[in-house]
């Protein structure tokens, strides 16, 4: 009891002093090293929750905090959360992969030490995650997973976020009658919970069901029921959205006075907690209004400010963020020049080295054979002596080739960071409003992010076959979710088939677990997945699916492509040589990646085939011992 009172004291104290300042939070954080430190980890979760909408990259670092002194005193009920957190915080600045890479980690613990709430968060964040990404199978399921967790252990709060998240799904896919259903089931939850806060959401979400549909008295009247219950000094954000509602409603009726009174109010709340979006908005309802009033010097000034927030505002947060990623990148990348050249002059000296040990061992063997003419009586003795210098001869090959492959290594390691940050200005760009809402700029962002990704998996596998050659590769398996997995490389890969319009179909119906190595098998569906994307005509599509087979998992990626013939089948599995050919959109390879899934299915006990007809398509299989057979 004590300790749950010092924490609540903490928290709201927290929360009251970033409300006036942010120095007097951290402030307050730094008073706490005499407190345990479960209690800092609760305390730093909390600030993390509180900031992620008004400060997401702080939010970002409390939670790593959280993080850190969770794990060192095992308080695993903290760490999730604090998982959770910090994806949420990633979600609201644009950055999907950290924030997937967080809930999946959060999913991960709290399904190992049981803690069945969180979970069920996870399973939400995730389905949240989808939902603004438009992947809406997934998010459906994983939104089922939640509701049976809610279910089972009778947690209405969580049953409410489900139904609230159904309906969001439905909305944005103008399923208006279905999202209206559970918009309603989660209102009545959370009445019945006394959830006074999630009311307004709901009064929000209901209204606008009704405004998509045309039906805008129903839609204004439950806008004024949102506006009743939410709590205005808390949630201003969904107070002045709630106004712009409004005001577009009086502005579709003509009641140009109450649309300019709302819109008045919206603009007011958010220039005082400078949400620039919707003052935007506001501005544009107010410019309409003056235009129909013919109040036209006001219609000019309201234009000249949208204006502004459009072109000059935006488009300096762009340029700033543009800029700071550019400098990220340049400098990474002249620090990779620079540690290739370093590397480079070594294997140059190494080399220089190999040839004056080799000229010195042919100057000694021709000494030897002449020996051998002159002095037969020490012809045994030459012999020993000439096979010892050869022992040393392969030694030393060995040890360069052991030193070229490092050199592919740790040339390859320090290529990731700046293709990493390309890939990462180029997701920045793509979640840019003025971006995403241009099909053109869209589709050209599309193919630089195919092209990066495609260099970004040539990196990978080279990576991969260079530990392999130099026997660094090690099998560790654990328990994994190959469902987790399959989720994670068709969110990698969404973006590349939506550039060649390829549907992305899963058709596995239950979930699965395995005991494999996480990397190798990451690595497998990974390149099969990419090569079947590669050689899939526009239009086309992908099924990818696991069946239990005796004592074994099945896994198949089957495609509509341009398929191969037998002799191609019989090679491209052939350790000896790398074979490759150009994609349906001229894509390259390097013939790498279906090496390496043979040699690591092999190394899981499994085996990998291709069943293939020449312009139908292509399956490729590959099996791995269940949990069971492994037991």
């Amino acid at each position: 009891m004590k300790k749950n009172a010092i924490l609540s004291f903490l928290f709201f104290s927290t929360i009251f002093c970033y409300s006036n300042n942010q120095l007097q939070a951290d402030s307050l954080i730094n008073q706490l090293s005499n407190t345990p430190d479960s209690i800092k980890a609760g305390v730093l979760n909390e600030i993390s929750w509180e900031l992620r909408n008004s400060s997401p990259q702080v939010a970002v670092e409390y939670g790593k905090q959280a993080i850190d002194f969770s794990a060192k005193y095992n308080d695993y009920e903290n760490l999730v959360k604090a998982y959770s957190f910090v994806g949420v915080a990633y979600r609201i600045l644009g950055n999907y992969s950290e924030s997937t890479d967080y809930y999946y980690k959060g999913l991960e613990l709290s399904k190992k030490y049981h803690i069945d709430e969180q979970e069920g968060y996870a399973y939400i964040n995730i389905a949240n995650l989808h939902i603004y990404q438009e992947y809406y199978n997934s998010a459906l399921e994983n939104l089922n997973k939640a509701l049976e967790i809610a279910e089972r252990t009778e947690d209405k709060r969580m049953k409410a976020y489900v139904y609230l998240n159904f309906g969001r799904a439905q909305l944005l896919r103008k399923e208006y009658d279905n999202a209206l259903i559970n918009f309603e089931k989660a209102l009545a939850l959370r009445e019945e919970i006394q959830q006074v806060s999630g009311l307004a959401v709901c009064y929000k979400y209901i209204g606008d069901v009704y405004y998509e549909k045309m039906d805008y008295a129903n839609a204004l009247r439950k806008y004024q029921e949102s506006i009743k219950t939410v709590d205005e000094s808390s949630d201003k954000d969904l107070t002045a959205n709630i106004y712009i509602k409004i005001a577009e409603i009086y502005l579709q009726s003509k009641d140009y006075i109450l649309s300019e009174k709302n819109a008045d109010m919206a603009q007011k709340i958010a220039v005082e907690i400078g949400a620039k979006l919707v003052i935007r908005d506001a501005l544009k309802i107010l410019s309409e209004v003056y235009y129909q009033t013919e109040q036209y010097k006001k219609t000019a000034e309201s234009n000249k400010c949208i204006i502004r927030y459009n072109d000059t505002l935006f488009s300096q947060q762009l340029s700033e963020k543009i800029f700071n990623l550019e400098y990220q990148f340049e400098k990474e990348k002249k620090q990779a020049e620079i540690d290739l050249l370093n590397k480079d002059k070594q294997i140059q000296e190494l080399l220089l080295t190999r040839s004056q040990t080799l000229s010195i061992t042919l100057s000694i063997i021709l000494i030897l054979v002449t020996g051998m003419f002159v002095y037969f009586f020490y012809s045994y003795r030459h012999r020993k002596k000439q096979n010892l210098i050869l022992e040393k001869q392969r030694d030393e090959l060995k040890r360069l080739n052991l030193t070229k492959d490092k050199m592919f290594l740790i040339i390859g390691h320090d290529l990731r960071g700046p293709v990493g940050s390309l890939v990462s200005l180029i997701e920045v760009l793509l979640a840019e409003e003025e971006i995403s809402s241009n099909r053109s700029l869209v589709n050209t962002f599309n193919v630089f992010m195919k092209s990066v990704q495609s260099i970004n998996d040539l990196l990978e596998n080279l990576l991969f076959w260079a530990r392999s050659q130099r026997g660094d590769v090690t099998y560790t398996p654990e328990k994994l979710n190959l469902n987790l997995i399959v989720e994670k490389n068709l969110l990698l890969f969404k973006g590349i088939a939506d550039s060649k319009e390829i549907i992305l179909n899963s058709s596995i119906s239950e979930e699965f677990n395995v005991f494999a190595d996480k990397n190798m098998l990451m690595l497998i569906v990974r390149n099969l997945l990419s090569n079947a994307i590669k050689y899939t005509r526009k239009g086309g599509s992908i099924d990818i699916d696991i069946m239990r087979e005796n004592e074994s998992l099945k896994f198949s990626i089957k495609d509509t492509g341009i398929g191969f013939d037998n002799k191609m089948a019989e090679k491209i599995f052939k350790n000896d040589s790398f074979v490759t050919t150009a994609g349906t959109n001229n894509e390259r390879g390097s013939g790498l990646g279906l090496t390496l899934c043979k040699e690591f299915v092999t190394k899981m006990g499994g085996a990998i085939w291709a069943e293939s007809t020449i312009d139908k398509g292509t399956t490729f299989y590959f099996t791995i011992p269940s949990i069971n057979s492994q037991s």
